[in-house]
C-alpha cells in the first residue's frame, strides 16, 4: 500500500515533470528543482518514474499529434536534452520522439517577441493573432485541423471547414471548436479560454489521457485548472476587455497578481519576484498601457500597497500591508 508520504512525493514529482514539459521555465525553476531533488533519493526515483510515465502517456494520448517542423525539432530536442544533462536525469529525455516522429505532415511554427503582436493566416482560413512572447504550432490537413499553444496567448478566428472541429492543445488540456472567436491564454497554472462568438468544449490533460470534455456556450469562459475544468458565465463587454492587448492596453479585472505580472513581463521583458509567495494570490484591477511599466507599478502601490524595488534585471515586489 502506498503511504501518504509516497503519494505526496509522487504528486510533487508529477508537478515538476509537467512544469518542464511544453512550457517555459528559467534558472529559478531549475534551482528550485535541484533543491527538491537533493532532499531525498526518493525524490529522484519518483521524478524518474514520473518522467517516464509522462512521456508514455503523452505518446498514447496524442497518437495523432502533429509533427514539428525541421527547424523546431532540434530546438525541442536540444532544450530537453540539455536540461536533463545539466541535472543528471536521463529519464527526462525518454520519449522525446513522441513530439518529432509522428507522420502526417509538418507543422508551421509561429512566435512573437517581447511586446510584439503578430497575425497569421492558416491554410484553412483560420486567422490567429498572437499576443507578445507567444509561441504556436499549427498543422492543417484535409481531415484534421490542430494547433498547439506553447507559450503566451492567442486569439483564434476559426473558419468553418469540412475537416470538422479545430483542436487547440495547451500543456494543461485541449479545446475543440467548429468556428468562431476563441481567446486561449496560458496561465501560471492551467489555461483560460474565452468564448467570444461561439461555443466550444474543453478537457483537462491527465496521466491517462484527457478527461471527458466540458461544453460551454458563447459569452463564457472555460478555465482548465490543475484539478478540474470550470465554466464561468461572462458578458460580451467583460470578454472584450480580455482582448484589449490588441490595442496596446492591459485590463485587469480582479486578476491574480501572478497572472498580471506575467502579462507585464510578456509586454516589457521585465521579470518580477515576490518577496512573499502570498503576494501572488492578491487580486488587482485597473487598466494600463501595455508599454507603461511605471503605471503598472503605481497601480500595485496605490491599490494593493505593494512596493517595487529594482534589482538588476528584475523587480522585487513586497508589501507594506499585513497579508
Amino acid at each position: 500500500m502506498t503511504s501518504p508520504r509516497e503519494k505526496r512525493i509522487g504528486r510533487e514529482a508529477a508537478d515538476w515533470v509537467v512544469r518542464f514539459d511544453g512550457v517555459e521555465f528559467d534558472a529559478r525553476d531549475v534551482a528550485a528543482f535541484r533543491r527538491w531533488l537533493a532532499k531525498s533519493e526518493d525524490h529522484r526515483a519518483a521524478f524518474q518514474l514520473a518522467s517516464r510515465a509522462w512521456n508514455q502517456m503523452d505518446l498514447l494520448a496524442r497518437l495523432d499529434a502533429f509533427d514539428l517542423t525541421a527547424d523546431d525539432a532540434p530546438h525541442s530536442l536540444s532544450r530537453r536534452t540539455a536540461f536533463a544533462a545539466s541535472l543528471g536525469v536521463g529519464a527526462l529525455v525518454v520519449g522525446v520522439g513522441s513530439y518529432v516522429t509522428f507522420s502526417g505532415g509538418p507543422a508551421e511554427a509561429f512566435e512573437t517577441g517581447v511586446g510584439e503582436r503578430r497575425e497569421v493566416d492558416l491554410a484553412d482560413g483560420t486567422r490567429v493573432l498572437l499576443n507578445a512572447s507567444s509561441r504556436l504550432q499549427a498543422r492543417i490537413r484535409a481531415d484534421r485541423r490542430e494547433a498547439r499553444l506553447l507559450a503566451g496567448e492567442a486569439l483564434f478566428t476559426i473558419a468553418a471547414s469540412s475537416a470538422g472541429v479545430f483542436s487547440i492543445a495547451t500543456p494543461s488540456g485541449e479545446i475543440e471548436a467548429a468556428g468562431g472567436e476563441i481567446l486561449v491564454k496560458l496561465l501560471p497554472e492551467g489555461a483560460r479560454v474565452a468564448l467570444l462568438s461561439d461555443g466550444a468544449r474543453a478537457s483537462r490533460r491527465t496521466w491517462i489521457g484527457q478527461t471527458s470534455p466540458i461544453a460551454a456556450g458563447v459569452n463564457s469562459e472555460i478555465v482548465i485548472g490543475r484539478e478540474n475544468v470550470a465554466v464561468d458565465a461572462s458578458t460580451a463587454e467583460q470578454l472584450a476587455r480580455r482582448t484589449l492587448w490588441r490595442e496596446g492596453m492591459l485590463a485587469f479585472d480582479n486578476t491574480p497578481l501572478s497572472e498580471a505580472v506575467a502579462d507585464v513581463t510578456r509586454q516589457s521583458g521585465v521579470r518580477f519576484v515576490f518577496a512573499d509567495p502570498a503576494l501572488a494570490d492578491l487580486r488587482v484591477g485597473g487598466l494600463v498601457r501595455a508599454d507603461d511599466l511605471d503605471a503598472f507599478l503605481d497601480l500595485l502601490r496605490d491599490n494593493l500597497a505593494v512596493n517595487a524595488e529594482q534589482r538588476d534585471d528584475e523587480i522585487l515586489l513586497s508589501s507594506t500591508a499585513t497579508l
